[in-house]
């Protein structure tokens, strides 16, 4: 197999498919005899009718259907209402920006890694150098996976990193550039705040470059939507997330020797391979997210941009709805958006900012007034670094949090972020409201009965 390079000359690229005519004509066959056997077209009293008259009526029938059926739409039983498991979704005409389908395209998600797509845009409109080398920080290496597997004081090329955040959606290279290019991943999210209003995605806040759940971080489908338009027109851009395959060349330490380290790198797009006229995008999932997916596909001249979030069925979602959208492209551009909006009192703010904060189901009303306290627990994490960069993050908004192990079964330790305790169910319904409202973490509150006190709480 031939080495992979890091240069776009030796990049696995996609080209751009042709259009293939559509399959006519209906797909399944009748069995006719079968049914006229079966008594669908006789009642009991002809079951002694002769052969003739048995032949004439399914020729007769025959002839009707001729008629009658026409061919049928491989996606004419897609009702997208109905059939997207995704929370929420857009389907873009490229050429205009006009919106041709539309599932609560302005509630506020959290967008997970397709928050990537503007650390991009902002990167190569920053205008350094794609060949400029970052070096790489220890807070960078501290950011959760999926990564890279950066090291503290490497150097890597800026054109190395985009490649890594689009293809591997790499969190520690998303810090790099963030750090690189305006200083501190805290600025560098206020300029990508800043861009996606700029350029329409006005519904839009980022607090991080690389996606993970934080406080204020959401999007919603429409901006998106927005967002990769605009990040497309960008020739470099186009080329990265068309690339299927790449690498970051980086060096090691080996026994006190430098050695040269390749990380190859694959294009997580799985439209990329097989789907016709696939030109490119960016996938995404969290916990709090779910499935994530924005991107764009051609065909017979017309491109299509798509955006989905909270999708359970994320490449189900993606190709049922793109082929609604080809199959019907000539209705639709010349109509209304298909498809329904959010109520308008979802779209001032984030959804999930109205949920109310849950009491531990597990515990029954007597054990509630029993309680000498509560605590807020806001998640639990299998690997302890996630959970105190999850900590960190609730710190910085003014929540004191701490970490408490827990048991998950099988010998396995889990690690619950908590805040509290609170003396008061008022106080802790309102903090967890608070949290709610900032940072979209929807919160446990959980009793402390006076039984339990001195001891560790194992609700």
């Amino acid at each position: 197999m031939v080495a992979l390079s890091s240069t776009v000359a030796h990049r696995s690229r996609l080209p751009l498919s042709p259009f293939q005519a559509k399959r006519n004509g209906i797909e399944s066959s009748f069995n006719y005899q079968d049914d006229l056997n079966n008594g669908n077209f006789y009642s009991d009293w002809q079951e002694g009718a002769t052969l003739s008259v048995r032949n004439l009526l399914s020729a007769s029938f025959m002839l009707a259907i001729v008629f009658v059926v026409t061919p049928i739409s491989s996606t004419s039983a897609f009702a997208p209402d109905e059939d997207l498991t995704a929370r929420a979704a857009v389907l873009m005409d490229a050429a205009t920006g006009k919106i041709l389908y539309q599932k609560e395209a302005d509630l506020r998600l959290p967008p997970a890694s397709t928050t990537k797509v503007a650390t991009a845009i902002l990167t190569l409109e920053s205008g350094k150098s794609l060949g400029q080398k970052l070096i790489v920080s220890k807070e960078a290496t501290r950011v959760p996976a999926s990564k890279l597997y950066l090291r503290p004081g490497q150097s890597v090329r800026i054109e190395e990193l985009l490649y890594g955040i689009m293809l591997a959606s790499a969190n520690d290279a998303s810090v790099v550039l963030a750090e690189g290019i305006a200083g501190s991943v805290a600025r560098f999210s206020e300029l990508m705040t800043k861009k996606a209003h700029e350029i329409g995605a006005t519904n839009t806040h980022f607090s991080n470059p690389h996606g993970l759940t934080a406080p204020d971080h959401y999007s919603t489908a429409r901006d998106l939507a927005i967002i990769f338009r605009y990040a497309m027109k960008n020739p470099t851009f186009r080329e990265i997330v068309q690339t299927k395959f790449s690498s970051v060349n980086t060096t090691a330490l080996v026994k006190k020797k430098v050695v040269p380290r390749r990380i190859a790198m694959r294009n997580h797009n799985r439209l990329l391979w097989g789907y016709d006229g696939a030109i490119g995008g960016k996938t995404g999932y969290t916990f709090a997210a779910q499935k994530c997916f924005v991107g764009a596909v051609q065909r017979n001249g017309a491109t299509l941009i798509i955006a989905i979030l909270g999708a359970r069925d994320q490449w189900g979602d993606t190709k049922r709805l793109l082929e609604y959208g080809f199959d019907h492209y000539d209705d639709l551009k010349e109509s209304p958006p298909a498809g329904k909006a959010a109520p308008v009192e979802q779209q001032v703010g984030p959804r999930f900012d109205r949920l109310p904060p849950t009491i531990d189901s597990s515990q029954d009303n007597k054990q509630t007034k029993l309680s000498d306290s509560y605590v807020l627990q806001l998640a639990t994490f299998r690997e302890r670094n996630r959970a105190e960069f999850f900590s960190r993050q609730m710190n910085e908004k003014g929540f004191e949090s701490f970490i408490e192990p827990t048991s998950l079964g099988h010998g396995e330790t889990g690690y619950r972020v908590r805040v509290g305790p609170y003396s008061e169910l008022l106080t802790a319904q309102e903090t967890a409201q608070d949290i709610l409202t900032k940072s979209g973490q929807r919160v446990l509150i959980v009793p402390l009965r006076r039984e339990r006190q001195g001891g560790s709480d194992q609700s």
